[in-house]
């Protein structure tokens, strides 16, 4: 019956025929289409996890660098222009502080120290002579006094007894004329040898001060010239490592405005972590703050140490900016590394202790919806709401929602059209 309808179809109506045929087999097919893609499809569970309780740790990874602190690594050189002569010490080798580890050459030093050293002695044994001869000379100068005073009084007595002589006929006047022709010349004779003591008390007292100046002065000298002699002697100025050597024995070192650095020495054990944080968060850490941290030197050992310092400026990196903190690492851990090896950090900005722990892997969105699918007792998943805390690299903390030993799924696979009670905002 129904080919025969169709065949009459064909005969009285060819052209609509082909149309209507052809809505009948697009009907055909979305029919059929809506059966293989069932809106009842189950969702596929392919992983769980229970809820557990245990401790939390929030981490930020970075990168960091191995640097020398601050006067950990050191270079020295010389401060005049001269020769070396030796190097005591190759690359590699350890030192200790005040060692010698090369030597220039000095002559010319050595001369200026000889020629001050004699300038010294010469005006010390000034000094020797006047502290020796001035006071004999002062003495001296001083009985000499007393002697024209003991004349001075004689020839004033003697003139003052024979004054009234003339008168009575007694002697002569030419002698009362001698008489007092001595008296005025033992009194000037006085005056001269008081003046010549005066004059060598003022030398000795002003000579004497001056020879010792000059001799601090030369003395200041002498030291500024053993000084420079010993610029010859490069000596380390910390104990470590030399890591660096810029000259050899015979090069010439020739010091301009600043000192030429020659050898470097390291302290292998004050090394520190130089923390690379993004400036977005940066304001996470703190002082004191646990750094975990690895080199792919030994990269199944973990090294650890705590946030000293967050230094204030910040740093342009391939144009990002990034703040540093620096972890201080104990000698053990710094000699193990190597400065400007690249490690790969952990810092624990956030710890809580016995708390509800939901894997990260158990989170899902659905639009702009973010779930937790918890299994029932039949082990159907159905979504609920979860208050979560703290995150952490792989869970997070639960405040409300799921209990203990609640089973939630980590893996899924949702069919095209899910439940309508999954998509309530």
């Amino acid at each position: 019956m129904g080919k025969k309808f169709i065949m009459l179809c064909k005969r009285l109506y060819p052209r609509r025929f082909l149309h209507w045929f052809g809505y009948v087999c697009g009907l055909a097919i979305l029919i059929f289409t809506g059966f293989l893609f069932d809106t009842n499809t189950p969702v596929t569970v392919q992983g769980s996890e229970q809820i557990i309780r245990g401790d939390l740790e929030r981490i930020l990874t970075a990168t960091g660098i191995i640097k020398p602190e601050e006067g950990a690594e050191v270079k020295t050189g010389s401060r005049f222009t001269g020769v070396i002569e030796t190097l005591y010490v190759k690359l590699g080798d350890t030192v200790t502080k005040g060692q010698p580890i090369a030597l220039l050459d000095k002559r010319e030093q050595e001369a200026e120290c000889r020629k001050v050293e004699a300038v010294l002695a010469k005006l010390q044994a000034e000094l020797l002579l006047l502290d020796e001869h001035s006071p004999l000379l002062i003495k001296e100068a001083e009985a000499s006094l007393r002697s024209a005073e003991a004349e001075v009084e004689y020839a004033e007595t003697y003139f003052s007894r024979i004054a009234p002589l003339p008168k009575s006929g007694g002697i002569a006047v030419t002698d009362l004329d001698r008489a007092r022709q001595q008296r005025a010349s033992t009194k000037q004779m006085m005056i001269a040898r008081a003046m010549i003591l005066e004059q060598l008390t003022t030398k000795y007292r002003l000579e004497r001060p001056r020879l010792q100046h000059a001799i601090e002065e030369a003395e200041a000298e002498l030291e500024a010239a053993r000084i420079r002699l010993s610029y010859a002697t490069i000596v380390s100025p910390i104990d470590g490592v030399v890591s660096g050597i810029t000259a050899q024995e015979g090069e010439t070192v020739v010091a301009g405005f600043q000192v030429v650095d020659l050898i470097t020495v390291l302290d292998v054990s004050r090394l520190e972590l130089r923390v690379y944080v993004d400036e977005n968060d940066i304001g996470e850490v703190k002082l004191g703050d646990t750094v975990r941290f690895r080199v792919e030197a030994y990269p199944d050992k973990q090294f650890g140490g705590n946030v000293a310092l967050i230094h204030p400026g910040p740093e342009l990196r391939n144009n990002i900016v990034y703040y540093r903190a620096l972890v201080r690492l104990d000698p053990e851990t710094a000699r193990a590394l190597r400065p400007e090896m690249t490690a790969r950090c952990e810092i624990v900005v956030g710890k809580k202790d016995d708390v509800l722990l939901i894997p990260n892997t158990a989170f899902k969105w659905i639009g702009q919806r973010r779930i937790i699918l918890r299994l029932d007792a039949s082990g159907k998943p159905a979504p609920v709401d979860v208050l979560t805390g703290m995150e952490g690299m792989t869970h997070t903390e639960v405040v409300r929602g799921l209990e203990e030993n609640a089973v939630v799924v980590t893996r899924v696979i949702l069919p095209d059209t899910l439940p309508p009670e999954w998509k309530r905002p």
